[in-house]
């Protein structure tokens, strides 16, 4: 017996056009909002902006939600882009991938054709959540425990997974050889 879900064709055109939809009125959203606020806001920090006020657990989320243009600059029409762009302590660039396969990214993650990927670390990080200091990867939307290796989007309050041991300790290594003044909470795996 076949198992396989039929998804009617009308259903799978509905969800295209939602997605297509939806990353055009980002799109548009950021280039209005940057003319608006005299500044540059990039689509990724709409994504993050939009995550934040609605409370979603990540940016996929949108989808469930008829948006457009004129509903996401009108959300996002007072918010602090500011707190999305703190002091960069340090930089961390892995030329193979160390987020394990499964885990959510971001929309805008298959216009973006990068060889590796790039966490950051931050002074003064406006949400101390999940550690203090901790690193973000904007292109997928995650935000890593530098004590145990935790993976969580960035509204999640659970971790999505758990990088393995010695790889927390090598990103630990390269966060200290990219700036040794940082103190980097305990390690705890």
């Amino acid at each position: 017996m076949n198992d396989a879900v039929h998804v009617p064709w009308w259903a799978a055109d509905d969800a295209d056009r939602r997605l297509k939809n939806t990353i055009a009125a980002l799109n548009e959203s950021a280039e209005m909002i940057s003319t608006a606020c005299a500044d540059t806001v990039s689509v990724g920090e709409v994504e993050l902006a939009l995550v934040d006020v609605l409370h979603l657990n990540q940016i996929a989320d949108i989808l469930d939600r008829e948006i457009d243009t004129q509903s996401i600059t009108s959300l996002l029409a007072a918010y602090d882009f500011a707190r999305l762009r703190p002091e960069r302590l340090c930089e961390v660039e892995f030329v193979d991938s160390i987020i394990p396969d499964g885990v959510s990214i971001l929309l805008t993650e298959v216009k973006v054709k990068l060889k590796g990927e790039i966490w950051m670390v931050h002074k003064n990080d406006a949400d101390p959540f999940p550690s203090n200091p901790h690193a973000h990867n904007y292109q997928r939307g995650l935000k890593m425990h530098l004590g145990n290796g935790d993976l969580y989007g960035y509204r999640a309050k659970v971790a999505s997974t758990r990088l393995r041991k010695p790889v927390l300790l090598d990103f630990r290594s390269r966060v200290k050889q990219a700036n040794s003044t940082i103190v980097l909470p305990p390690l705890a795996v």
